[in-house]
């Protein structure tokens, strides 16, 4: 955690030329200027041809929306660096924060057993399953299909279509809609209580190598 994407953006003084306390610019430079450092003070330690480092974000500026969940404000950066391990390229597919740990430890080569809900996407980013997950407060979505299946409480169910541009989603192509498919709905549900039976009974640690 380098800094805060939320008011009043502090951080220590005199790193860059933007004052503390100041904006969300100053912020954001700041996170630049801090990441850069990790990684410069890294590159002569023995260690740093065998890491992998993961930089990834939880949501963008600001992510409440018009919409119960705006999809688009979720769209995040996530990096793996490691110059001597890894070849530069990039992932277009949607994928989700849950994918991060199984493409780690496809990387690293290690056969283990558990319940992630995540895939490496490195391995099957030919086929992979275009499905995330995402979430705000106690509203819980689950995208497939260029369909936002939203389960809140009570029961309480919406579902929006959401158009992918060549830029990602766009705010303006999250509607509403009454159409579903019965089946990703029930999958999406399945989803949320497994994890949540899993959570309530210590399932999650039997994680093996």
């Amino acid at each position: 955690m380098t800094t805060t994407n939320h008011r009043p953006f502090t951080y220590p003084d005199g790193r860059i030329d933007i004052k503390s306390k100041s904006s969300r610019s100053g912020a954001v430079k700041y996170t630049d200027y801090a990441i850069g450092k990790l990684i410069e003070n890294s590159r002569n330690k023995p260690w740093f041809n065998n890491t992998i480092f993961i930089l990834v974000a939880d949501h963008c500026a600001g992510s409440a929306g018009n919409t119960d969940l705006p999809l688009w404000r979720y769209q995040i950066p996530a990096i793996f660096y490691a110059p001597k391990i890894l070849k530069p390229q990039n992932i277009d597919k949607a994928v989700s924060q849950i994918d991060l740990a199984p493409t780690l430890f496809g990387i690293m080569n290690m056969s283990y057993k558990s319940k992630f809900f995540g895939t490496d996407v490195l391995t099957n980013k030919k086929t992979l399953d275009h499905h995330i997950f995402v979430s705000t407060y106690s509203d819980a979505g689950y995208f497939k299909n260029n369909k936002l299946y939203l389960l809140k409480p009570k029961k309480e169910k919406k579902f929006f279509d959401v158009k992918i541009t060549k830029r990602g989603w766009d705010g303006s192509h999250e509607q509403h809609s009454d159409q579903y498919e019965p089946a990703e709905l029930e999958e999406a549900i399945g989803y949320y209580q497994s994890a949540s039976y899993f959570f309530k009974n210590d399932k999650f640690k039997n994680f093996k190598k």
